[in-house]
């Protein structure tokens, strides 16, 4: 080696040793020490582009994010195809809220070096906050992929699985993540949050309960912790945490609604109190946030009594939501035709004989409020039962299997279906069901909007019954109309979009009860909380299950439920939600009408329709 090469390699290795230490003090938040070391440097070897970056880098540190900014830029533009410059910009951008850009820059990354695991995980978290779940997923799988111990990659991958409904994978990705780092409130309380959705309630009040010891004014955690003691029900320690979190941001409006919903509001109750005070900056709040306290305004009221007063802040609630989700009615009848065109007899004569007989499910249908949970609350205290609760299973397998979708969309001539098909949906439906950590034989599935399905169901799950829970259309739809479902049920914000998915609910009773009879049975609300014990030996008769008394004893439930319905079942079986859409006649007419055909001449008049 000449000197001349020796002399540049020991400046190289000089420098190379300094920014070593410069990266020691930043990452001991010595950010002075590494300042006045990279004001050395750059004196001594000039504005070097890596130099330069760690010089943007520690401004930004300091806080002075606008001047980091244009520090890393200038090292790019010495080194445009660094990808760890890119990603560092890309942070400083999205910590500025210039989100989109900052995707720019971590795709650029990416691009330069797929195998770079900080770019695939920086890029997955900010699609996170965009929203872009499924691409979030894939480049936060790939980081965890390169590298196991990214702690960040882990909580946003857990955030974006729960944004999907996959909670289940989001528990499993989360434990990961406290195995990275077991001190973390925010892994504790992530975990806490996926495992209520899960219905481990147990488990997620451990982990809210562990994030609160490391962290005592963790409000979220008092917030899932609410969750899990409410869905357990342990009303009053429930409510002890939700009052924890009712008044302060950025959760308070979440946790006070919650709680209200959770228990019946009485004169002098802390949460009319709450309730007033953020009706006092209600212009401040955003859509969702003042749907929300309109919704919790009006079930106080219902719950006091002041039906009037009730009815008006359902009104206001919902017009909210209405603009936020809207329905697209045509498209929802469209579909209910083609599904019961699909699953047509000619269908079912030439295709059964197939499908999974290993599990034998009892799918609980119905429009949502009409006494799924209670049903499901009672095959959960049958001992050969589980309750897999709200399973997406179904809508799930549907989506996997190319052909059926085809089929359904008419790309596909459905006589080209065979029995192989629906063998796969059986399939595919008892892996999704697995998934979850169910492995019984019996599986209850209440997942309502699954009497659309329950043609194909027939195919592919023939030891399947399906149960068609029907309540008087008025009380039905006027708890939907009571209830918050944002995005998970659009129709329920407007009478004429509930009279629609009514109809269509009737039609695919009808239907079904004349194409598959011996695979579903109607079940009357009002029947079950007349005659519980009467009503559950003939459904399970039909379910091919032998009668237990457990199932009517609401202390022996075996399942925790996270649905509207979780105060309810908490208490025996009860009559008092039978006709209570009496208290709001005077304000029906626009649904009477409606429901027109399928009211009594009384309860038309009573709505004051002739």
């Amino acid at each position: 080696m000449t000197s001349q090469a020796a002399e540049a390699q020991a400046r190289k290795d000089s420098a190379q040793e300094m920014l070593d230490r410069v990266r020691r003090h930043q990452g001991a938040g010595r950010i002075e020490a590494a300042g006045a070391l990279l004001d050395q440097m750059l004196a001594e070897f000039g504005e070097m582009p890596r130099i330069v970056h760690y010089k943007g880098l520690n401004e930004a540190m300091s806080g002075k994010l606008e001047a980091g900014e244009a520090l890393i830029r200038q090292g790019l533009d010495k080194a445009p195809d660094d990808p760890v410059q890119r990603v560092d910009l890309g942070v400083l951008l999205a910590r500025s809220g210039r989100l989109d850009e900052a995707v720019d820059h971590f795709r650029t990354a990416v691009e330069a070096a797929p195998n770079f695991e900080l770019a695939h995980s920086n890029l997955g978290g900010a699609l996170v906050l965009q929203k872009n779940f499924a691409e979030a997923i894939r480049h936060l799988e790939r980081a965890i992929e390169l590298d196991g111990r990214l702690f960040d990659a882990h909580t946003n991958l857990g955030l974006a699985f729960m944004q999907t409904h996959r909670p289940a994978q989001a528990v499993d990705v989360l434990y990961k993540a406290l195995a990275i780092d077991p001190l973390s409130v925010r892994a504790h309380v992530q975990l806490s949050g996926a495992l209520y959705r899960s219905e481990r309630h147990d488990a997620a009040e451990h982990h809210a309960r562990k994030a609160l010891e490391l962290q005592p004014d963790a409000i979220e955690a008092y917030f899932h912790l609410g969750n899990a003691l409410g869905s357990a029900g342990r009303m009053d320690e429930a409510a002890e945490a939700l009052l924890r979190v009712a008044g302060q941001a950025p959760m308070g409006l979440q946790a006070l609604s919650r709680l209200v919903h959770m228990r019946k509001t009485t004169e002098g109750a802390p949460e009319l109190a709450l309730l007033d005070s953020y009706a006092g900056f209600a212009d401040k709040l955003a859509e969702e946030g003042r749907a929300t306290l309109h919704f919790a305004f009006g079930k106080a009221m219902d719950d006091l009594g002041r039906y009037d007063n009730a009815f008006a802040h359902f009104d206001k609630a919902n017009a909210i939501s209405k603009s936020l989700y809207p329905f697209d009615a045509q498209a929802y009848v469209e579909r209910a035709e083609r599904l019961r065109a699909l699953a047509s007899p000619a269908l079912i004569a030439r295709c059964s004989g197939g499908g999974v007989t290993d599990i034998a499910p009892i799918f609980i249908t119905g429009m949502p409020r009409s006494g799924t949970t209670l049903m499901d609350q009672m095959f959960s205290r049958h001992p050969k039962v589980t309750a897999g609760g709200e399973l997406r299973a179904f809508p799930v397998a549907m989506q996997r299997n190319t052909r059926l979708r085809q089929a359904l969309e008419e790309t596909l001539d459905e006589a080209e279906l065979t029995a192989d098909d629906f063998d796969r949906l059986g399939e595919d439906y008892m892996d999704a069901v697995r998934a979850e950590g169910i492995r019984s034989e019996h599986v209850s599935d209440k997942m309502p909007s699954n009497y659309l399905y329950a043609g194909l169901v027939a195919l592919a799950l023939p030891r399947a019954k399906v149960l068609f829970l029907r309540r008087h259309p008025l009380d039905c739809l006027l708890s939907n109309y009571f209830q918050h479902f944002g995005q998970n049920q659009p129709a329920s914000t407007d009478f004429k979009n509930l009279g629609v998915t009514w109809r269509e609910f009737d039609r695919m009773v009808h239907h079904w009860s004349e194409v598959i009879p011996e695979r579903v049975r109607v079940v009357n609300y009002e029947d079950v909380v007349a005659d519980a014990e009467g009503q559950m030996r003939a459904i399970l008769d039909f379910a091919g299950l032998e009668w237990d008394a457990q199932v009517l004893d609401h202390r022996a439930s075996s399942r925790q439920v996270n649905t509207a319905s979780l105060a309810q079942v908490r208490e025996p079986i009860y009559s008092r939600a039978v006709a209570r859409w009496e208290n709001y006649a005077p304000h029906l007419a626009p649904l009477a009408r409606e429901l027109r055909d399928h009211l009594s001449p009384e309860d038309l008049a009573k709505c004051g329709v002739a």
